[in-house]
């Protein structure tokens, strides 16, 4: 079996449908994994056999697309693609709900006012007196545009999810197109500068639960903090990275 997921790409180009098919179902736990990491960032209501449809489609991608002289473990490869079909598909359904990504606008908006005219970090009263809200209203708001945040931080074209931190990594590694290369570095070198910029707390929640890979409610443990107010975290410091990464670009 580790011969065949060795050169699963070069099967899959060479086999008849039957094999094909018999290579698909061999990578179905990995699109599961993938779904069951990523179902348990977003809401609630997600079709979860939607994501596996999308998921299967992102597989099937990864194995007509692969190449490898890369020299890249396919499975690395292949939950990149998994994951970016799956998203792909929320956004073509564009399943959001427009109050919800208005919300989200206004708070990014509002951080990037206050910032710009503090020149540092703004705090969650600061930001609440901008909105003309609560403080308690304004943490409430963050904990609810955490799935907005997190599927429109794409948008800047630094990959999907948590492989944009290491994506850009795999291909500046990889190409042999040297402007390719350097503009890949360039990437990682931005994302790098703008972690630097976040306060210590919200760089640390964005380094466990990116690399580290754990959950809110795991980070909320070590933080001695409720999932919630974990959740409120991570969307500040999105927020925040968002902005800096759109003014640099």
């Amino acid at each position: 079996m580790a011969k065949v997921k060795k050169t699963a790409a070069e099967a899959y180009r060479t086999v008849d449908d039957f094999e094909k098919e018999e290579l698909i179902k061999s990578y179905l736990p990995l699109v599961k994994k993938v779904v069951h990491r990523l179902s348990g960032r977003l809401p609630k209501d997600v079709d979860i056999k939607e994501m596996l449809n999308s998921g299967i489609i992102g597989l099937v991608d990864a194995l007509d697309k692969y190449d490898p002289k890369h020299e890249t473990n396919f499975a690395t490869y292949a939950q990149f693609r998994i994951r970016g079909a799956i998203l792909d598909s929320f956004r073509s359904q564009d399943w959001l709900p427009r109050s919800l990504r208005f919300k989200s606008h206004k708070i990014e908006s509002a951080y990037q006012r206050v910032e710009q005219q503090l020149g540092r970090s703004a705090t969650d009263e600061e930001v609440a007196a901008e909105l003309g809200v609560e403080v308690g209203e304004f943490q409430k708001l963050l904990g609810e545009v955490g799935s907005v945040v997190m599927l429109s931080f794409e948008e800047l074209g630094f990959g999907h999810g948590e492989e944009r931190f290491q994506a850009d990594e795999w291909i500046a590694s990889k190409t042999a197109d040297p402007l390719k290369n350097i503009l890949s570095t360039e990437k990682v070198s931005l994302i790098a500068r703008s972690l630097d910029r976040l306060p210590e707390k919200e760089r640390l929640v964005i380094s466990l639960y990116f690399y580290e890979e754990l959950n809110l409610k795991e980070i909320g443990e070590i933080l001695g903090v409720t999932e919630s107010r974990a959740s409120q975290i991570r969307s500040r410091a999105l927020i925040r990275l968002k902005n800096y990464l759109r003014n640099a670009i």
